[in-house]
């Protein structure tokens, strides 16, 4: 099962963009021999600056992983030139064993700058153009004859021709499809309907679904357009509208973990094997639009990487390039990591290790009963010197002058002055409150600092804010700012929303300036929407 790698492009400015697959816009780390699933979305900035999807048809996609300028590191290649093809070349030929073995048609050969084994062809005559071409042959990596044009050839001016031999990527793809969206909005009965279950649904909607509206049919009745991602209220109301089910004989759940719903007959409808099916129509959706193509990591030339190096991970660059109207551009260049795998083809169970004593060695390990040595009756233990180390009897540590330093009883006390979790006076375990202050309260953190909870993020903050967002009009969008004391730019904002929350408003936040977060109330239907004055929790993870 090939990992899905979700890549969101900007197809103007070029880079990726932060989601997906790439947190805080990095790449993460692949392995070799996996195999994943890449699949690209290019956007642009919109007027609104929110990025919109660009469309793709027609175009052609390639991904690329591997060293930039990389050469081949053996094999022969073999040049044609006006028709005649030359005996096999050495990847590493000088310019003058080029110029050998194709000399009858150019007269002269030279290394082209300081590029690694690139070479100039000069043409026998002026005015005269040379027909060139080129055989990877036995290269190895595979590589490719790279030829183009330095000099056409014009009155008193021979025709110059460059010739490379550049190693192709390590991993490569140029097999971009339209990516399925079969399965991502999914309705299915999970339990039929008896005397003591309530027939249930549930309605699922992957991640690719992106926008748009929804119908479930009952019989010949259906219900309004539900907007994707209407609250559970919203939808429930929908299903009691529609005839043949009414209100109240509805029960609609938000899924657990996953964006959908789990949808249950109940009251006149409940405790019945209902012979009418709910039915999803899923037209009215908008699904995101990624290009996808299957790539594999368990390549010969991956392999020719690592050993080159010599190290667990290689940082080589990955390139994605768009082909539109016959004109490429690339998207992204940068650097990804490959870390090597362990498990291979050959990899095999390793039998059990051999694990006992010869009774010669338990008799040489064997400790007596002893008031200087090892004390069982007394529970001590004793050093070299004689002095009790450890009293496991009344549970303390002693120094090398046989002072106590360490009690374990009811709490950890070092020389009876309280440190660590509990002090010699056990401090009651603090609860119901989240894993950092329950650090600070026993001493293990600072206080007055704020703590981050991803990884390398410095900070979270959270706070609570009463908003009136009032009336919002059709298509546009409502703005209210909010202090979160401490939050900067690029920041990573969540909002909470309150339980009443109007169909067809989404809200979105970010950071604009120091301290201050933005809650954005975006209305994307047809009509205005009055969203009544709620409390909303912002919070913000440190970038």
């Amino acid at each position: 099962m090939a990992s899905n790698i979700d890549i969101y492009l900007d197809a103007q400015g070029g880079g990726i963009q932060v989601g997906g697959s790439a947190v805080g816009g990095q790449l993460p780390v692949f392995t070799r021999s996996d195999v994943y699933t890449f699949r690209l979305r290019l956007q642009k900035s919109g007027t609104d600056s929110f990025p919109i999807d660009i469309d793709t048809t027609g175009t052609t996609l390639k991904l690329g992983i591997g060293n930039i300028d990389d050469v081949p590191s053996d094999g022969q290649f073999k040049l044609t030139c006006n028709g005649t093809t030359s005996s096999a070349i050495t990847f590493n030929s000088t310019a003058a064993q080029i110029f050998t073995a194709i000399s009858n048609n150019v007269s002269t050969v030279a290394a082209y700058g300081n590029e690694t084994y690139s070479y100039v062809l000069t043409a026998t005559q002026p005015n005269t153009a040379m027909s060139f071409g080129g055989d990877s042959f036995t290269l190895f990596p595979l590589s490719s004859v790279l030829i183009s044009t330095r000099r056409a050839p014009t009155a008193g001016i021979s025709a110059q021709q460059i010739v490379r031999l550049r190693r192709n990527p390590a991993v490569f793809s140029n097999n971009f499809v339209t990516s399925s969206t079969a399965g991502v909005a999914v309705l299915s009965k999970t339990q039929d309907g008896s005397a003591t279950q309530n027939e249930t649904y549930k309605l699922s909607f992957g991640s690719d679904a992106s926008g748009g509206s929804f119908v479930l049919n009952y019989g010949a009745n259906s219900t309004t357009a539900i907007i994707l991602g209407a609250t559970s209220v919203c939808a429930s109301e929908a299903l009691s509208a529609v005839t043949g089910i009414g209100a109240g004989n509805i029960s609609v759940a938000p899924l657990n973990g996953e964006n959908g719903y789990s949808i249950s007959f109940v009251r006149q409808l409940g405790s019945l094997n209902l012979t009418t099916a709910l039915v999803l129509d899923s037209s009215g959706l908008y699904y995101s639009p990624f290009r996808e193509s299957v790539v594999t990591f368990a390549t010969a030339e991956l392999d020719e990487l690592f050993a080159e190096e010599g190290t667990d991970t290689i940082s080589p660059s990955i390139e994605i390039e768009i082909t539109d109207g016959g004109n490429p551009k690339t998207l992204y260049q940068g650097s990804v990591t490959i870390r090597k795998d362990l498990i291979t083809n050959g990899s095999a169970i390793p039998a059990n290790q051999q694990s006992y004593y010869t009774s010669a060695e338990v008799d040489s390990l064997f400790v007596e009963d002893s008031a200087t040595n090892v004390s069982a009756t007394n529970r001590r233990l004793h050093d070299s010197a004689g002095q009790i180390s450890v009293n496991y009897g009344t549970r303390v540590l002693n120094n090398n002058s046989g002072t106590q330093v360490v009690s374990y009883g009811t709490g950890l006390a070092f020389s009876n002055t309280p440190m660590g979790f509990y002090g010699a006076s056990v401090t009651a375990q603090p609860a119901n409150i989240n894993v950092v202050s329950g650090l600070i309260n026993v001493g293990l953190i600072a206080s007055g600092a704020t703590y981050g909870v991803l990884p390398a993020s410095p900070r979270t903050l959270t706070t609570t804010a009463a908003l009136n967002f009032g009336l919002v009009g059709s298509n546009s969008t409502a703005s209210l700012n909010v202090t979160v004391t401490g939050c900067a730019l690029n920041d990573i904002v969540l909002l909470g929303l309150p339980s009443v929350v109007c169909q067809g408003l989404s809200f979105f936040g970010h950071v604009t300036t120091g301290s201050v977060v933005e809650v954005d109330a975006v209305n994307a239907t047809n009509g205005n929407i009055t969203q009544s004055s709620q409390t909303y929790r912002v919070t913000v993870i440190g970038y």
